[in-house]
Formats: C-alpha cells, sequence, structure tokens
C-alpha cells in the first residue's frame, strides 16, 4: 500500500502519528511502517478524498484488489472504519488548516508541507475535503529479515571460525547486510551479483572436482 503520502494516515484513535510524505517511499516506507506497527493493534488507516485522481497510476500504488472504504462525510467514514469519531474529525480539521497553497507534483518532492502541526507531512500535503472520503487499511509486515548469513566475496557461508563451508551458500536477503534501514531493489541487485558469483565459483568446484 504505497498510497499513503497522498493523504493523511490515522490510528484506531484518529489521530496522525507519523509524517506520511517524507521522501520518496521506496526509501522511507520502512520506517512509516514501523510506527505503524507501534499503533493499537498495528493498524492504521490511509485517508484519501477524491483528489486521488490526479495521481497517475495510482492502482499501482494501492496494491489491493479490495476496493476503498469510501463515505460522503468524515463522520461517516469514522463510523465505518471503526475510529473514533470526534478526534478523527479534529485530526482532518487541523490538518487541512496546516495545508500549505503550491504546487502539487505526485511524481516528484514537491515541498507541499504543512505549517504548524505535529507530525509535520514534509510533501504532497493538500485537504482532505472533497468527497467522497476513501480508506483503506494499512498493517506492517516482514518481507524479509535484517542480518543474515555471513559470507566471504564469492557468497559461500562461512562458520564461526571464518573457514567456508563447503557447497553452502548464501545471496540475497539471506545475506547480512542490512541495518535499521533498507534501500529499496538493494536485496534483489545483491541477489543478481552474488547469484552469478556463487554460480560460478560453484562450477568451477565442480569442474576441479571431477
Amino acid at each position: 500500500m504505497y498510497i499513503y503520502p497522498y493523504g493523511i494516515l490515522v490510528n484506531k484513535e484518529g489521530m496522525r502519528f507519523t509524517d506520511e510524505g517524507p521522501g520518496p517511499t521506496d526509501e522511507t516506507y520502512e520506517a512509516v511502517t514501523r510506527n505503524i506497527y507501534q499503533q493499537i493493534s498495528g493498524i492504521a488507516w490511509t485517508v484519501l478524498d477524491a483528489k486521488l485522481k490526479d495521481v497517475p497510476h495510482q492502482s499501482v500504488a494501492i496494491r489491493t484488489e479490495h476496493p476503498a472504504i469510501e463515505a460522503p462525510t468524515l463522520t461517516e467514514l469514522a463510523g465505518k472504519i471503526g475510529v473514533v469519531p470526534d478526534m478523527f474529525e479534529q485530526t482532518v480539521r487541523a490538518y487541512n488548516a496546516a495545508c500549505q497553497s503550491g504546487v502539487f507534483d505526485p511524481v516528484k518532492l514537491d515541498g507541499l508541507a504543512t505549517t504548524g502541526l505535529h507530525p509535520r507531512k514534509s510533501n504532497w500535503a493538500r485537504p482532505i475535503d472533497s468527497p467522497p472520503y476513501k480508506a483503506y487499511p494499512i498493517i506492517s509486515s516482514i518481507v524479509f529479515t535484517f542480518g543474515g548469513l555471513k559470507t566471504d566475496p564469492v557468497g559461500r557461508v562461512v562458520n564461526k571460525q571464518g573457514d567456508a563451508i563447503p557447497g553452502l551458500y548464501a545471496v540475497g536477503e539471506t545475506q547480512g547486510l542490512y541495518y535499521g534501514a533498507y534501500t529499496g531493489a538493494t536485496s534483489v541487485l545483491k541477489g543478481l551479483v552474488f547469484g552469478r558469483l556463487s554460480g560460478y565459483d560453484a562450477a568451477q568446484r565442480a569442474t576441479v572436482e571431477r
């Protein structure tokens, strides 16, 4: 669910809790989802309005086959998604009041930020004021682990003594690399590079051992 930068995120209490637009999604989604995980029940709602139509290729960013929960008013939307109505409406009013005029550009950092609001929204901040109002549930999930197996320069797994374990290779996400942050697509690139190196090494060793 990569659509959240174009709206706001609220928890079960109807409150915002994070900057929804700190930077490019593939560079910042991990920090945002860590904040979602810390909310009650580990869930948040992405709240949007009719201006979502201004975002090109939005279906790619939404990444769900389920339709949005929609309502003609914020009060009705709060009831449908089970958040505290009064706090939810107060949150949206405060957010709307903090939005500034400027040029909205959904495909790059546009600097369209809120003023005098905590937490701040750093980009793509536009009022939620055009019905129908829409919401999608969003949770954090584990897609790969941090840390991993220690390997040598060709991807051979090494033991505690630093010796390569014969015939055992690890590439991509199973190798130790990340600590605290993940840069988008680097696990795929690492899988490509070390998969090739490991394949060559395994093939060479197989030829020698014949």
